[in-house]
């Protein structure tokens, strides 16, 4: 997966809103895909569905108030992507209603000093908002969720990386988040540091006919652990099959529901095989 600098996809952006592009030209999505492209990221890769996907795909997402207490940091980095989210309803895609999510209706790219690229339908097309501070989730119906981009390094230091992927809301990114094409440095998950606890009492409790970003999550401890599985964000038979076994293996109930205790002891073995 393609890798870029903030500082590239901040000029991209800054570029772009010189150019007097209307919303009917670029939407939110497609102005954020337009900064990526030109930024050096294929289109063919951050070309995705919408803004529910884009924010699905991000390695880690939550308010920016969790950000920034986890980085340590004055304001959310240059780079992070920024969603409006919102309780689901008849509007939001089917498969978007179940994972815990939310609706991500509408998407930007955080350029620093409280100012946030997007392309907006109320303002005719792609401007500079400045309702987010960068600090805190701004007011009712306006930015209020921050997701880092798999493809985006936004200079975080070790410490930070290592805070935000040993937190409850990192899931990894998208089912394509693993795939190698064309860069640089991106972390993965075994980059946690292997003496750190895990601490597992904010994961979602998922089971049988659950999707999303902690199934994907899961599926991808399984797979470490050698399960043979594909990592679809579906809880299917397949997968509920190897939770079963693993609970049944590990001297845990074997309902297939993964709560607190399944994964706690996934993440244990997780880090016994990384370690091995």
């Amino acid at each position: 997966m393609t890798n870029i600098a903030n500082s590239a996809l901040v000029a991209a952006c800054e570029q772009l809103l010189t150019e007097n592009i209307a919303y009917t030209t670029l939407d939110c999505q497609a102005a954020v895909e337009e900064a990526l492209r030109r930024a050096g990221v294929p289109l063919s890769e951050c070309n995705q569905s919408g803004s529910n996907a884009h924010y699905r795909k991000c390695l880690w997402r939550g308010t920016p108030e969790r950000m920034i207490d986890l980085i340590g940091a004055k304001e959310v980095p240059a780079g992070m992507f920024v969603f409006i989210v919102e309780g689901v309803s008849n509007g939001t895609p089917a498969k978007y209603r179940a994972d815990g999510y939310g609706d991500a209706t509408h998407m930007g790219v955080y350029l620093g000093n409280g100012r946030t690229f997007n392309s907006s339908e109320k303002m005719g097309g792609v401007v500079v908002s400045t309702k987010f501070n960068g600090k805190k989730q701004a007011v009712s119906g306006s930015w209020n969720m921050v997701g880092w981009s798999p493809w985006i390094d936004c200079g975080l230091t070790a410490a930070q990386t290592a805070a935000l992927m040993g937190d409850a809301n990192y899931t990894g990114g998208g089912t394509d988040a693993a795939a190698s094409t064309t860069t640089v440095s991106m972390p993965d998950q075994n980059a946690i540091p292997l003496g750190a606890p895990i601490d597992v009492t904010g994961y979602y409790t998922v089971k049988s006919g659950c999707e999303g970003g902690a199934v994907e999550r899961l599926q991808s401890w399984l797979v470490d652990l050698g399960y043979s599985l594909a990592i679809d964000h579906d809880f299917g038979p397949a997968t509920d099959n190897a939770v079963r076994y693993f609970q049944k293996t590990n001297g845990l109930e074997a309902d297939g529901i993964v709560g607190p205790k399944t994964w706690a002891a996934l993440a244990q073995a997780r880090k016994a095989a990384i370690n091995a």
